[in-house]
């Protein structure tokens, strides 16, 4: 069985893969990179395939602490991978 690594990587390369398939699919990638756009590629594909209308991207205790914004509970977060360790990391 599959790790969530592995999981969330294979989504990432699907993601990839459909990108070019449809104008529709690459314009809507690009708008979904342009609002995160200081995060690496990979990261905008995960982005992207998990919540294409994201509009900002933060760990949990930048978004309490110096955005002094509050998550709702029961909110789900997007998963990101950290590409040294091997490792899921959530956001």
């Amino acid at each position: 069985m599959p790790n969530k690594y592995e999981e969330y990587y294979k989504l990432a390369k699907r993601t990839e893969e459909n990108l070019t398939r449809s104008k529709s699919n690459w314009t809507a990638f690009l708008d979904t990179a342009a609002r995160v756009y200081k995060y690496p590629y990979s990261e905008q594909l995960l982005i992207f395939a998990q919540r294409p209308e994201a509009t900002a991207c933060a760990e949990f205790s930048v978004w309490n602490d110096t955005m002094n914004r509050y998550i709702k509970r029961g909110s789900k977060g997007i998963a990101l991978l950290d590409e040294a360790s091997k490792n899921q990391i959530c956001f």
